[in-house]
């Protein structure tokens, strides 16, 4: 089933999550499967390297990457070490490049776009603004899969949902969604979401390490 196109990020994210509950059972949600997602409704198989600057056509001038969308092979590839260090680090890495594919590929020609290399710094769960391109020179295509990869994890209705249930409580509500705090507060933040009273408190995560 293909998801509505669309040029907007925020619209195409919440469009490809209603067509995925709309073909399949989404289970518990939160958090949003997002590797069903992408296997299983977008049909792209996810692999992980030690390398992803290894995989044929991948740039190897622009330092570590994080992910790559191969069109042509349908595959995402993700930096083996780092998503073994950070759960919720993967899973925005696959949603990020799920959003290189409805946005940015999707309708043309199979082998018709080229891979699309991710760095570390593109692949960024904490813009304020994931729709401009000023943080850290960052392109307008990678500015609008981060703002997909925001929408599709942590939807403002499930997230108000959640909030009802469970208070703002950010460590909970982080792993109810499987992101990282940062990641959470910040997308609170700009949807109006966190109280005046949080806006300026030090964020703490277990352990001091990022999930």
């Amino acid at each position: 089933m293909a998801t509505a196109r669309t040029s907007d990020p925020r619209r195409a994210a919440l469009a490809l999550l209603s067509d995925f509950e709309a073909r399949f059972d989404p289970g518990s949600v939160p958090p949003v499967p997002v590797e069903r997602i992408a296997e299983s409704h977008l049909g792209l198989l996810i692999e992980e390297v030690d390398d992803v600057r290894t995989i044929e056509g991948a740039p190897t001038d622009e330092g570590r990457l994080s992910g790559l969308l191969d069109p042509a092979a349908r595959t995402i590839w993700l930096d083996r070490r780092e998503a073994a260090r950070s759960p919720g680090r993967r899973r925005f890495t696959i949603a990020h490049e799920c959003a290189h594919w409805v946005l940015h590929v999707a309708g043309a020609a199979a082998g018709a776009a080229s891979t699309d290399g991710c760095r570390v710094a593109d692949v960024a769960e904490q813009d304020e603004d994931g729709t401009t391109t000023r943080a850290r020179g960052r392109t307008k295509r990678e500015a609008e899969a981060n703002a997909f990869a925001r929408e599709l994890l942590m939807p403002e209705l499930l997230l108000i949902a959640e909030i009802e249930r469970t208070g703002h409580n950010l460590p909970a509500l982080a792993e109810r969604f499987g992101v990282s705090v940062p990641a959470l507060r910040l997308r609170l933040l700009t949807l109006k979401l966190l109280p005046a009273w949080m806006a300026s408190a030090p964020v703490a995560e277990r352990g001091g390490e990022r999930r």
